[in-house]
Protein backbone atom coordinates (compact mmCIF):
# COMPACT_ATOMS: atom_id res chain seq x y z
CA UNK A 1 0.00 0.00 0.00
CA UNK A 2 2.81 2.42 0.85
CA UNK A 3 4.41 1.87 -2.57
CA UNK A 4 1.13 2.60 -4.39
CA UNK A 5 0.59 5.77 -2.36
CA UNK A 6 4.13 6.97 -3.12
CA UNK A 7 3.53 6.26 -6.83
CA UNK A 8 0.32 8.31 -6.78
CA UNK A 9 2.02 11.20 -4.98
CA UNK A 10 4.75 11.35 -7.62
CA UNK A 11 2.46 11.10 -10.65
CA UNK A 12 -0.02 13.60 -9.22
CA UNK A 13 2.69 16.20 -8.77
CA UNK A 14 3.87 15.54 -12.32
CA UNK A 15 0.33 15.79 -13.71
CA UNK A 16 0.30 12.26 -15.16
CA UNK A 17 -2.73 9.96 -15.37
CA UNK A 18 -2.75 6.54 -13.72
CA UNK A 19 -4.03 3.37 -15.41
CA UNK A 20 -5.08 -0.01 -14.04
CA UNK A 21 -4.46 -3.51 -15.43
CA UNK A 22 -5.76 -6.72 -13.85
CA UNK A 23 -4.02 -10.05 -14.52
CA UNK A 24 -6.59 -12.81 -14.99
CA UNK A 25 -4.06 -15.66 -14.83
CA UNK A 26 -1.87 -14.50 -11.94
CA UNK A 27 -1.93 -17.91 -10.27
CA UNK A 28 -1.60 -20.04 -13.37
CA UNK A 29 2.16 -19.80 -13.92
CA UNK A 30 3.57 -22.38 -16.29
CA UNK A 31 6.26 -24.97 -15.59
CA UNK A 32 9.84 -23.87 -16.17
CA UNK A 33 11.94 -25.75 -18.74
CA UNK A 34 15.22 -24.15 -17.68
CA UNK A 35 16.83 -23.92 -14.22
CA UNK A 36 16.03 -20.65 -12.45
CA UNK A 37 17.14 -19.77 -8.91
CA UNK A 38 16.12 -16.89 -6.63
CA UNK A 39 17.43 -15.55 -3.35
CA UNK A 40 15.44 -16.19 -0.18
CA UNK A 41 13.02 -13.25 0.31
CA UNK A 42 13.89 -10.84 3.14
CA UNK A 43 12.18 -11.97 6.33
CA UNK A 44 11.66 -15.52 5.06
CA UNK A 45 15.23 -16.81 5.09
CA UNK A 46 15.62 -20.24 6.75
CA UNK A 47 17.69 -19.81 9.95
CA UNK A 48 21.16 -21.27 9.52
CA UNK A 49 20.75 -21.58 5.74
CA UNK A 50 20.78 -17.93 4.72
CA UNK A 51 23.37 -18.57 2.02
CA UNK A 52 21.16 -20.98 0.09
CA UNK A 53 18.79 -20.14 -2.77
CA UNK A 54 15.46 -21.48 -4.03
CA UNK A 55 15.01 -23.29 -7.33
CA UNK A 56 11.85 -22.16 -9.10
CA UNK A 57 9.47 -24.87 -10.33
CA UNK A 58 6.89 -22.41 -11.67
CA UNK A 59 7.45 -19.26 -13.72
CA UNK A 60 7.26 -15.85 -12.04
CA UNK A 61 6.01 -12.80 -13.91
CA UNK A 62 8.88 -10.37 -14.19
CA UNK A 63 8.90 -6.81 -15.54
CA UNK A 64 12.69 -6.99 -15.70
CA UNK A 65 12.33 -8.96 -18.94
CA UNK A 66 10.93 -5.77 -20.49
CA UNK A 67 13.81 -3.57 -19.36
CA UNK A 68 12.33 -2.41 -16.06
CA UNK A 69 14.44 -1.76 -12.98
CA UNK A 70 13.12 -2.68 -9.55
CA UNK A 71 13.25 0.05 -6.91
CA UNK A 72 15.89 -0.59 -4.25
CA UNK A 73 13.58 0.91 -1.60
CA UNK A 74 10.09 -0.22 -2.72
CA UNK A 75 10.27 -3.76 -4.11
CA UNK A 76 6.77 -3.51 -5.65
CA UNK A 77 7.79 -0.50 -7.78
CA UNK A 78 9.42 -0.70 -11.22
CA UNK A 79 10.81 1.98 -13.52
CA UNK A 80 11.68 2.09 -17.20
CA UNK A 81 13.07 4.81 -19.47
CA UNK A 82 14.52 8.28 -19.03
CA UNK A 83 13.02 11.34 -17.34
CA UNK A 84 11.12 12.49 -20.45
CA UNK A 85 9.79 9.02 -21.24
CA UNK A 86 9.78 7.42 -17.80
CA UNK A 87 7.28 4.65 -17.10
CA UNK A 88 6.38 3.68 -13.51
CA UNK A 89 4.58 0.46 -12.57
CA UNK A 90 3.32 -0.57 -9.13
CA UNK A 91 2.53 -4.27 -8.67
CA UNK A 92 0.23 -5.86 -6.09
CA UNK A 93 -0.39 -9.60 -6.66
CA UNK A 94 -2.53 -9.50 -9.85
CA UNK A 95 -2.99 -5.72 -10.17
CA UNK A 96 -0.73 -3.33 -12.08
CA UNK A 97 -0.86 0.44 -11.54
CA UNK A 98 0.77 2.22 -14.48
CA UNK A 99 1.78 5.85 -15.00
CA UNK A 100 4.15 7.64 -17.33
CA UNK A 101 5.18 10.98 -18.78
CA UNK A 102 4.26 9.85 -22.30
CA UNK A 103 0.68 8.62 -22.82
CA UNK A 104 1.73 6.71 -25.95
CA UNK A 105 4.36 4.77 -24.00
CA UNK A 106 1.75 3.85 -21.40
CA UNK A 107 -0.59 2.51 -24.10
CA UNK A 108 2.28 0.65 -25.76
CA UNK A 109 3.19 -1.04 -22.48
CA UNK A 110 -0.43 -2.02 -21.88
CA UNK A 111 -0.64 -3.51 -25.37
CA UNK A 112 2.51 -5.60 -24.84
CA UNK A 113 1.27 -6.88 -21.48
CA UNK A 114 -2.10 -7.86 -22.97
CA UNK A 115 -0.32 -9.79 -25.72
CA UNK A 116 1.80 -11.75 -23.23
CA UNK A 117 -0.81 -12.40 -20.54
CA UNK A 118 -4.57 -12.68 -20.23
CA UNK A 119 -5.34 -9.25 -18.77
CA UNK A 120 -8.24 -6.85 -18.28
CA UNK A 121 -7.65 -3.19 -19.11
CA UNK A 122 -9.63 -1.28 -16.47
CA UNK A 123 -8.72 2.14 -17.90
CA UNK A 124 -7.98 5.04 -15.59
CA UNK A 125 -7.47 3.95 -11.99
CA UNK A 126 -10.70 4.56 -10.04
CA UNK A 127 -10.79 1.85 -7.36
CA UNK A 128 -7.94 -0.08 -5.79
CA UNK A 129 -7.87 -2.22 -2.62
CA UNK A 130 -11.02 -0.54 -1.19
CA UNK A 131 -9.56 2.90 -2.03
CA UNK A 132 -11.54 5.23 -4.28
CA UNK A 133 -9.33 7.19 -6.68
CA UNK A 134 -10.48 10.37 -8.42
CA UNK A 135 -8.26 11.88 -11.10
CA UNK A 136 -8.44 15.19 -12.93
CA UNK A 137 -5.96 17.31 -14.88
CA UNK A 138 -4.41 18.85 -11.77
CA UNK A 139 -4.80 16.39 -8.90
CA UNK A 140 -5.49 12.90 -7.56
CA UNK A 141 -7.75 12.30 -4.55
CA UNK A 142 -7.80 9.14 -2.45
CA UNK A 143 -10.62 8.30 -0.04
CA UNK A 144 -12.36 5.26 1.46
CA UNK A 145 -15.91 6.55 1.90
CA UNK A 146 -17.69 3.27 1.14
CA UNK A 147 -15.28 1.31 3.32
CA UNK A 148 -15.81 3.76 6.19
CA UNK A 149 -19.59 3.31 5.87
CA UNK A 150 -19.09 -0.43 6.11
CA UNK A 151 -17.11 0.02 9.35
CA UNK A 152 -19.98 2.07 10.78
CA UNK A 153 -22.32 -0.81 9.98
CA UNK A 154 -19.89 -3.26 11.58
CA UNK A 155 -19.84 -1.16 14.75
CA UNK A 156 -23.64 -0.67 14.73
CA UNK A 157 -23.08 3.11 14.59
CA UNK A 158 -25.01 4.06 11.44
CA UNK A 159 -26.89 7.31 12.08
CA UNK A 160 -24.92 8.16 15.22
CA UNK A 161 -24.28 11.75 16.33
CA UNK A 162 -20.93 12.94 14.89
CA UNK A 163 -18.01 13.87 17.16
CA UNK A 164 -15.69 16.79 16.41
CA UNK A 165 -12.41 15.04 17.35
CA UNK A 166 -11.04 11.50 16.78
CA UNK A 167 -10.74 10.87 20.53
CA UNK A 168 -11.64 12.45 23.84
CA UNK A 169 -9.17 15.11 24.97
CA UNK A 170 -6.55 13.88 27.48
CA UNK A 171 -8.02 10.36 27.42
CA UNK A 172 -5.98 7.94 29.56
CA UNK A 173 -6.88 4.24 29.40
CA UNK A 174 -5.29 1.28 31.15
CA UNK A 175 -4.84 -2.38 30.25
CA UNK A 176 -5.69 -3.21 33.86
CA UNK A 177 -9.15 -1.68 33.66
CA UNK A 178 -11.80 -3.14 35.96
CA UNK A 179 -14.67 -2.26 33.62
CA UNK A 180 -16.96 -4.82 31.99
CA UNK A 181 -15.30 -7.08 29.43
CA UNK A 182 -16.45 -6.96 25.78
CA UNK A 183 -16.32 -9.44 22.91
CA UNK A 184 -12.60 -9.50 21.99
CA UNK A 185 -13.24 -10.82 18.46
CA UNK A 186 -15.59 -7.95 17.65
CA UNK A 187 -13.20 -5.44 19.20
CA UNK A 188 -10.23 -6.73 17.19
CA UNK A 189 -12.26 -6.73 13.99
CA UNK A 190 -13.16 -3.07 14.50
CA UNK A 191 -9.56 -2.13 15.26
CA UNK A 192 -8.23 -4.05 12.25
CA UNK A 193 -10.75 -2.37 9.96
CA UNK A 194 -9.87 1.07 11.30
CA UNK A 195 -6.15 0.41 10.87
CA UNK A 196 -6.73 -0.19 7.16
CA UNK A 197 -8.76 3.02 6.92
CA UNK A 198 -5.75 4.97 8.24
CA UNK A 199 -4.10 4.52 4.81
CA UNK A 200 -6.15 7.48 3.56
CA UNK A 201 -7.12 8.97 6.94
CA UNK A 202 -3.93 10.02 8.77
CA UNK A 203 -6.10 12.15 11.08
CA UNK A 204 -7.20 8.86 12.69
CA UNK A 205 -3.69 7.42 13.08
CA UNK A 206 -3.03 8.33 16.72
CA UNK A 207 -6.51 7.42 18.02
CA UNK A 208 -6.54 4.08 16.19
CA UNK A 209 -3.01 3.33 17.40
CA UNK A 210 -4.13 4.06 20.94
CA UNK A 211 -7.10 1.66 20.96
CA UNK A 212 -4.87 -0.98 19.32
CA UNK A 213 -3.04 -1.38 22.63
CA UNK A 214 -5.99 -3.11 24.29
CA UNK A 215 -6.79 -5.94 21.88
CA UNK A 216 -5.54 -8.66 24.25
CA UNK A 217 -8.20 -7.95 26.90
CA UNK A 218 -10.61 -5.23 25.74
CA UNK A 219 -13.00 -3.63 28.24
CA UNK A 220 -16.08 -1.47 27.85
CA UNK A 221 -14.14 1.79 28.20
CA UNK A 222 -11.82 0.68 25.39
CA UNK A 223 -14.83 -0.04 23.17
CA UNK A 224 -16.26 3.37 24.06
CA UNK A 225 -13.05 4.94 22.74
CA UNK A 226 -13.56 3.08 19.44
CA UNK A 227 -17.15 4.30 19.27
CA UNK A 228 -15.87 7.87 19.70
CA UNK A 229 -13.62 7.30 16.66
CA UNK A 230 -16.61 5.98 14.71
CA UNK A 231 -18.67 9.03 15.67
CA UNK A 232 -15.89 11.31 14.37
CA UNK A 233 -15.65 9.20 11.22
CA UNK A 234 -19.41 9.46 10.66
CA UNK A 235 -19.09 13.23 10.29
CA UNK A 236 -15.99 13.07 8.04
CA UNK A 237 -16.83 10.27 5.60
CA UNK A 238 -15.54 12.19 2.58
CA UNK A 239 -12.16 13.04 4.11
CA UNK A 240 -9.11 11.66 2.30
CA UNK A 241 -5.76 12.52 0.75
CA UNK A 242 -5.51 15.16 -1.98
CA UNK A 243 -2.39 15.16 -4.15
CA UNK A 244 -2.00 18.09 -6.56
CA UNK A 245 0.43 19.10 -9.28
CA UNK A 246 3.60 20.65 -7.96
CA UNK A 247 4.10 24.32 -8.80
CA UNK A 248 7.85 24.20 -8.20
CA UNK A 249 10.66 21.93 -7.02
CA UNK A 250 9.50 19.16 -4.66
CA UNK A 251 11.06 18.95 -1.19
CA UNK A 252 10.98 15.88 1.04
CA UNK A 253 10.38 16.99 4.63
CA UNK A 254 9.83 14.96 7.79
CA UNK A 255 8.54 15.89 11.24
CA UNK A 256 8.65 13.90 14.46
CA UNK A 257 7.49 14.31 18.03
CA UNK A 258 6.74 12.18 21.09
CA UNK A 259 5.17 12.34 24.50
CA UNK A 260 7.29 11.22 27.43
CA UNK A 261 5.93 8.44 29.66
CA UNK A 262 2.48 8.75 28.09
CA UNK A 263 1.49 5.11 28.65
CA UNK A 264 -0.13 4.80 32.10
CA UNK A 265 0.76 1.09 32.33
CA UNK A 266 4.39 1.03 31.16
CA UNK A 267 5.45 4.71 31.24
CA UNK A 268 6.65 4.25 27.64
CA UNK A 269 6.49 7.16 25.24
CA UNK A 270 4.48 7.39 22.01
CA UNK A 271 6.37 8.64 18.96
CA UNK A 272 4.89 10.13 15.82
CA UNK A 273 6.28 10.96 12.38
CA UNK A 274 4.98 12.73 9.28
CA UNK A 275 6.73 12.86 5.91
CA UNK A 276 5.74 15.19 3.07
CA UNK A 277 6.76 15.25 -0.59
CA UNK A 278 6.05 18.85 -1.47
CA UNK A 279 2.66 19.63 0.09
CA UNK A 280 1.52 15.99 -0.02
CA UNK A 281 1.55 13.69 3.00
CA UNK A 282 3.30 10.42 2.12
CA UNK A 283 3.25 8.61 5.48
Amino acid sequence: MESVRILLVVVAQEGWSVHHLDVKSAFLNGDLKEEVYVQQPPGFAVPGEEGKVYRMRKALYGLREMGFQQSAHETAMYRQGSERAVLLVGVYVDDLIIAGADAEEVEKFKAVMKQRFNMSDLGLLSFYLCIEVRQDASSITLRQTHYAKWILELGDMVGCNPAHTPMEEKLMLSRDSEAEEVDPTHYRRLVGSLRYLVHTRPDLAFAVGYVSRFMERPMMEHLQAIKWILRYMAGTLDYGLHYKCASGAMRFIGYCDNNLAGDVDTSKRTSGTMFFLGDCLVC
